[in-house]
């Protein structure tokens, strides 16, 4: 294999993260003892490798897209210090910006990429499965479901033809409402009531209204400015359209500022309904060409990457949802057990059709994990 050297265009240094206690140290410690334990060769650990004269470099190429956002690319740089220190040199890593594809990774042109879940799914509808709503408590629960051993290990047999493998699933963000109408805690709570929300998932917005929700789709910026306003509800079944109030909306905690309203009216709840991963994958053929101890350094590494990523993440989400309680939104937890078992387990307003690509076995496993999170 030919001989890249690692990029140091970038700093690789993460910026500083106030602890957020015990929580989040359980969780990673958690996710960092699964992945050093399920990744690849199931090997704990790696010591740090020296090098010496003669020793062989393998280098894997890792392409990172731009529109990921700073915080990637520098936990690509620091993933990749990490490899090339913990393995002596005789693993680097090659981090570079560019076009990340499912396609030119199953190639080979490349050896690892971080994959939006959106890329998956078009590549492999299984994964639409990962951001079905109500399919997770909350951001723990998402990444410990997918980044457990079975889980992961069913995945990567339905890609086993395709010439990749999933290495570390790595939460980016959910999905909560706001509402001025309902805390929206069961099933019943979404009955005939008027919600805003995007349009990245027909599924979503069918599955919504099979719990008896008026679903008026917007597009992603336009959710906020939909909020306390009319809009037209265009029923499923063709009946004549409806003037709506807009009264729950559906946003990111980017959003959650943006809503013009007394803040002292609204209840923001922590539904978690849409969590959307970022998938570190591989060329299959690649790494398993590593021999065992390359493969426990990368595992290693991947432990590290998820970590650090979902503490900036989850950090950043967690503060703009304390800034909303503070200024005065109620903050509701609901039983998403319940929703969720509405839709997947036909107790729903009205009859379900699931999509094609749903899976009852995964399914099932992912819910095992949530008693853990």
């Amino acid at each position: 294999m030919s001989k890249w050297m690692i990029s140091s265009g970038r700093a690789a240094c993460a910026p500083e993260t106030k602890n957020k206690g015990n929580t989040m140290r359980r969780l990673q410690r958690m996710l960092t003892g699964m992945l050093c334990a399920a990744q690849l060769c199931g090997c704990a650990s790696a010591p740090v490798q020296p090098s010496g004269p003669g020793q062989t470099t393998q280098t894997l190429r890792f392409i990172v897209s731009e529109d990921l956002g700073t915080d990637m690319l520098a936990a690509a740089d620091a993933f990749a210090d990490r490899v090339a220190r913990v393995s002596g040199g005789g693993l680097t890593i090659d981090v570079r910006t560019g076009r990340a594809e499912f396609g030119a990774l199953s190639r080979g042109d490349a050896e690892l990429m971080l994959l939006r879940n959106t890329q998956l799914a078009r590549a492999n509808s299984m994964f639409s499965m990962f951001t079905l709503p109500f399919l997770y408590d909350d951001n723990r629960h998402m990444s410990l479901a997918l980044n457990a051993q079975n889980v992961r290990a069913q995945v990567n047999e339905t890609l086993a033809g395709q010439g990749v493998s999933v290495l570390t699933a790595i939460y980016t963000g959910g999905l909560f409402f706001v509402s001025d109408a309902s805390e929206l805690r069961t099933p019943d709570d979404f009955r005939n009531l008027p919600i805003a929300m995007r349009t990245d998932s027909s599924d979503k917005l069918t599955l919504l209204g099979a719990l008896g929700a008026r679903v008026v789709p917007y597009s992603k910026d336009a959710i906020p400015a939909a909020f306390d306003t009319q809009a037209q509800y265009l029923p499923s079944d063709g009946q004549t359209p409806q003037t709506v109030a807009i009264g729950t909306a559906e946003v990111d905690a980017s959003q959650l500022k943006q809503i013009d309203a007394d803040p002292n009216t609204l209840y923001l709840i922590k539904s978690y309904h849409t969590c959307t991963p970022v998938w570190l994958a591989a060329n299959t053929a690649a790494v398993e060409s590593l021999g065992s101890y390359e493969q426990a350094v990368l595992s290693e590494a991947c432990a590290g990457l998820l970590a650090e990523l979902e503490e900036r993440f989850i950090t950043t989400e967690q503060a703009a949802i304390d800034a909303s309680e503070r200024e005065g939104m109620l903050l509701v937890e609901p039983e998403r057990a319940q929703i969720a078992a509405a839709l997947y387990d036909g107790t729903a307003e009205r009859a379900v059709v699931l999509p094609s690509y749903f899976d009852r076995r995964l399914y099932d496993l992912i819910e095992s994990y949530a008693t853990l999170s």
